[in-house]
């Protein structure tokens, strides 16, 4: 993404959104890490982030709306994250919850940074997941996070990108999850487990009901080899 699709996204931030102060603090080494900017280069990854002046702006990677600019303060030894703010216009985003999206910047920062002390999913502690933790990465080997989509963003995300997926990538388990989820209204909550490989960066995505008793399927993409 180059500076001028950069601007054009901070430019089309909306007049309507709402204000929260974060007051976290990060070390200048951690901060060089994304002052680059970290782009979307899978399905995996939902968000284009991005900094501009004093901002760090985190949009969409399919639709490229502004959702979210996180204001800096730069000083000689760190640099303070003190607020953000989250965008309000409801064709863009419908979340209207302010304690939802101060989690949910919290754990994109934690995630983006790679630290584990900024925010804690209770829902790591949940039996069904903490289960499923322990048996796919029992030597902790994969960084875990937790989303809340719910089935109607979930379809919209998986039938976009199977749509419009290159011929090389396969999008693998989503048939098998749309026909779990097929019955389900699209307000449903679900909760998704995200786990990214600390040293190969692959990744899959584990999708659960709104209580965590069911593992409905999990998602992931793999590279066709055409030779």
């Amino acid at each position: 993404m180059n500076v001028q699709e950069q601007n054009r996204i901070a430019n089309s931030f909306p007049e309507k959104y709402e204000t929260k102060s974060l007051d976290l603090e990060i070390s200048i080494a951690e901060f060089k890490t994304v002052e680059g900017g970290v782009f979307s280069k899978s399905m995996e990854a939902k968000w284009n982030v991005f900094v501009l002046d004093s901002v760090m702006y985190f949009a969409r990677s399919w639709s490229h709306f502004c959702i979210y600019k996180v204001h800096l303060k730069r000083e000689v030894e760190k640099v303070i994250i003190s607020s953000f703010q989250v965008n309000r216009d409801d064709n863009q985003y419908k979340n209207k919850d302010l304690d939802f999206d101060t989690i949910i910047v919290k754990k994109l920062l934690q995630n983006l940074l790679g630290r584990e002390d900024f925010y804690s999913d209770p829902e790591l502690e949940l039996p069904l997941i903490k289960e499923t933790i322990k048996k796919l990465d029992p030597n902790n080997e994969y960084k875990k996070s937790i989303g809340s989509n719910n089935v109607g963003l979930t379809r919209q995300i998986y039938n976009g990108l199977a749509e419009h997926q290159k011929m090389h990538v396969e999008i693998c388990g989503w048939a098998e999850l749309k026909e779990m989820i097929a019955s389900k209204s699209e307000s449903e909550p679900l909760i998704s487990l995200y786990m990214h490989h600390r040293t190969t960066n692959s990744g899959s995505t584990y999708y659960f009901d709104k209580d965590a008793t069911q593992l409905l399927g999990h998602v992931s993409k793999q590279i066709i080899n055409l030779t």
